[in-house]
């Protein structure tokens, strides 16, 4: 696996960080930066390129940077293209068109955030590539009341829309990932806690 996705990395740079007075950053950023690589044999790639968009970004990299069980990793490796079928929706209602129909779909790229090799003992290697959500994005948003004020049905829509783009995002990379041999996993700060240890409690580096 070479870095064939080097020009997005090179496109989507890391955002500045904004911090507030005391130290803490500020509400609706997250952690971003460029991960320092220690091991640079293990990693599959350019190791300058390696950018964490999150503070649990963060501790994966440092979990495979470092775990002696991860063999091989890369940061956001592969594109797969995938069809939203969500983002045309006002566009089919205002020209009548059917938003069933592949043909007003639109086709868009997702970058999945890791890939790595794992070694399982007794010369067993495991492939994975590894989406990294809150958990409750992988919950199914519940429609509000028909009454429920406005603020509510447009937090609803965001919702729903999110979680329809993630769920044919991760089936499309499913898909591709099977046909190669690799498994695909979406893990949530609950199992990067777990995986990861002592290094989920790591603080990124400040990045401005």
């Amino acid at each position: 696996m070479s870095d064939h996705n080097s020009s997005y990395k090179n496109w989507h740079k890391p955002s500045a960080n904004k911090y507030n007075a005391n130290g803490s950053l500020k509400k609706g950023t997250t952690h971003q930066g460029y991960y320092r690589v220690e091991n640079k044999a293990k990693y599959i790639g350019d190791p300058e390129l390696v950018i964490f968009r999150s503070a649990w970004e963060y501790s994966f990299c440092r979990y495979c940077d470092m775990s002696k069980s991860v063999t091989k990793w890369s940061s956001e490796p592969v594109t797969v293209p995938y069809y939203d079928r969500v983002s045309r929706l006002e566009e089919c209602s205002k020209l009548g068109l059917n938003p069933n129909d592949p043909a007003n779909w639109e086709v868009k790229n997702y970058n999945t955030d890791f890939w790595f090799e794992l070694d399982r003992g007794e010369g067993e290697f495991e492939k994975m590539f590894v989406e990294i959500k809150p958990a409750k994005k992988l919950i199914k948003p519940i429609p509000p009341d028909r009454d429920a004020p406005l603020k509510i049905q447009r937090s609803f829509n965001n919702a729903a829309k999110e979680y329809l783009i993630n769920e044919a995002k991760f089936a499309a990379l499913k898909g591709w990932a099977e046909k190669n041999g690799v498994k695909f996993f979406v893990f949530t700060e609950h199992i990067l806690e777990k995986i990861t240890g002592r290094f989920w409690h790591e603080k990124p580096p400040r990045h401005m």
